[in-house]
């Protein structure tokens, strides 16, 4: 999935920690739930759990340190897309009636969403069939459609102009390569407009790891990244491993999945054309969550796991770097 995380120093102080289960538990006391069935699942941005309530299976998704607002607008499309024929992973509310609920510790700030457990099958990219392809594009191009319908309280944001600005911000001045690379990125944006057509709420992470299908059903998880930017972004982003790296137009996979989505939802060749800069913009978004991420000094005060895991993000990290070097040539 996509490579946005969490810091690495909270990751380890949250796994590390021997009060994580007590602040669990004490979380899904506002769902209620079975006291031996709780199971940790993964860490990324979030941390994951499976739990049970009545013989049903439920997601919990703990963000630390989670904006709100941002958290409350994610439900509100969710119920919205849900409420629209959308397959999607519906929070659950609190026994008091709240979507969101939070408490703390000396880590942090932490928030919980609970959602229902969604069962069906997952796929790799190579394992899909034709009409799979059409499916998955189709999906797309539904909530694209479903999106356009979505009136957002605080339309004023432009969310890509914000992801700008923290680029701006963030990049160090010694990531030249990758500073540069922000620059043509937003002179390139400036040349592409803006309309209620091309323009709303997209997942962001469209890819495989975040469909799970029962049937020709496609249900889809995971909109915690998702913001306001072209719809065209979200094709890109979907097939980003389809591409990697390098865009064929021609591509089956590629042309079967633009086929599914134009059943929904209309699209340009103008717009299809920009999926390249969209990719660079992908990169260069993940490059700098990677540096956020990796704040641990890499030393063997550490757990194995974290040392492992910073290397690998380290070299990641590289990768990223030299391909913003090779850009400029």
């Amino acid at each position: 999935g996509r490579e946005k995380m969490m810091k690495l120093s909270i990751m380890r102080d949250f796994l590390e920690s021997d009060e994580s289960e007590f602040l669990v538990h004490s979380l899904l006391e506002n769902w209620g739930f079975e006291k031996d069935s709780v199971q940790f699942l993964r860490a990324s941005s979030n941390f994951v759990f499976v739990f049970e309530r009545n013989g049903e299976k439920y997601i919990l998704r703990i963000t630390p340190n989670g904006d709100r607002n941002k958290l409350m607008e994610e439900v509100t499309f969710l119920s919205f897309l849900s409420m629209n024929e959308v397959s999607v992973n519906r929070p659950e509310r609190s026994k008091k009636g709240n979507m969101v609920e939070e408490t703390k510790n000396d880590v942090g700030v932490f928030q919980a969403v609970v959602f229902r457990f969604l069962s069906g099958a997952q796929y790799e990219i190579e394992e899909l069939s034709e009409r799979q392809l059409y499916l998955w594009g189709e999906a797309l191009g539904n909530l694209h459609n479903c999106s356009k319908q979505f009136i957002k309280k605080s339309s004023s944001r432009n969310d890509y102009v914000q992801q700008l600005t923290d680029l701006e911000n963030f990049l160090p001045e010694s990531e030249s390569s990758a500073r540069r690379e922000l620059e043509t990125l937003k002179t390139w944006f400036m040349t592409f407009d803006i309309n209620e057509a091309n323009y709303g709420i997209i997942h962001f992470d469209f890819e495989l790891d975040n469909l799970i299908w029962d049937g020709d059903n496609v249900q889809m998880i995971d909109f915690e990244s998702s913001m306001e930017h072209w719809y065209t972004a979200d094709i890109a982003f979907a097939l980003r491993d389809l591409f990697n790296g390098d865009v064929d137009f021609s591509n089956n996979s590629f042309q079967l999945f633009l086929e599914g989505y134009r059943s929904k939802m209309h699209v340009t060749d103008k717009e299809i054309n920009a999926i390249p800069m969209f990719l660079r913009f992908h990169d260069l978004i993940t490059f700098a969550d990677l540096l956020r991420t990796v704040d641990v000094e890499n030393d063997l005060n550490n757990p194995q796991w974290t040392i492992a895991l910073c290397n690998k993000l380290e070299s990641k990290i590289d990768d990223y770097r030299d391909g913003f070097k090779r850009r400029e040539k």
